[in-house]
């Protein structure tokens, strides 16, 4: 969640979004502004459901096949998809983000249409909580350099976070609420501090 409203806060007015597969995604969908008015093209379903409702933002899905769990859209017609819009800002998941291997996933189906993302969007952002950082999953979907940054959160490993500075890729990383915190007592009121901060 703090990654979300982290993001949320570069979305401006207008904006046509491509909203990627993964949970982290799926939680910026929840976190829009509510003034936010534009388009938004995604693969994913839970994020099309979350916004299906939401007065003026139009929903546009890829469609293509559909995998049980995070019931992400994906193949040759989700990759064809995306080959016919452009956005001004793209958001997606992470299977790992290394500083030297790149941004991988573990779909080999989905690296296709993150390719085609990526080069769709003016402004792409990789939405990585910190167990993701240092990993390398199965497939590239490409070096570091290709993005604007890698979104990460205050749990993340500052070592990592150096590696990945050093590669030349910028890193924000958002503050956890105290009472987002694991094993955060309910009914404590946390105090919000600085509720953003960039690396």
């Amino acid at each position: 969640i703090a990654i979300a409203r982290l993001v949320a806060s570069l979305i401006e007015p207008g904006d046509t979004l491509i909203l990627d597969v993964g949970t982290t995604v799926a939680a910026l969908a929840g976190e829009l502004p509510l003034a936010h008015r534009g388009i938004v093209l995604t693969n994913s379903l839970l994020v099309a459901n979350a916004l299906a409702d939401r007065d003026g933002i139009e929903v546009i899905t890829s469609g293509g096949r559909v995998r049980s769990g995070d019931l992400a859209c994906f193949g040759p017609v989700s990759e064809a998809f995306f080959r016919d819009y452009f956005a001004d800002k793209a958001f997606m998941g992470a299977g790992g983000v290394h500083a030297e291997m790149g941004l991988t996933d573990y779909y080999p189906d989905e690296i296709a249409s993150r390719r085609v993302i990526l080069e769709h969007a003016a402004e792409r952002y990789v939405l990585a909580d910190a167990s993701k950082l240092g990993l390398v999953a199965l497939g590239k979907v490409c070096d570091l350099a290709g993005l604007s940054a890698v979104i990460t959160d205050d749990h993340a490993d500052e070592r990592e976070l150096e590696r990945l500075e050093q590669s030349g890729v910028t890193v924000m990383v958002a503050n956890v609420r105290e009472s987002e915190r694991p094993g955060a007592q309910a009914g404590i009121h946390a105090s919000e501090g600085e509720p953003l901060n960039e690396r």
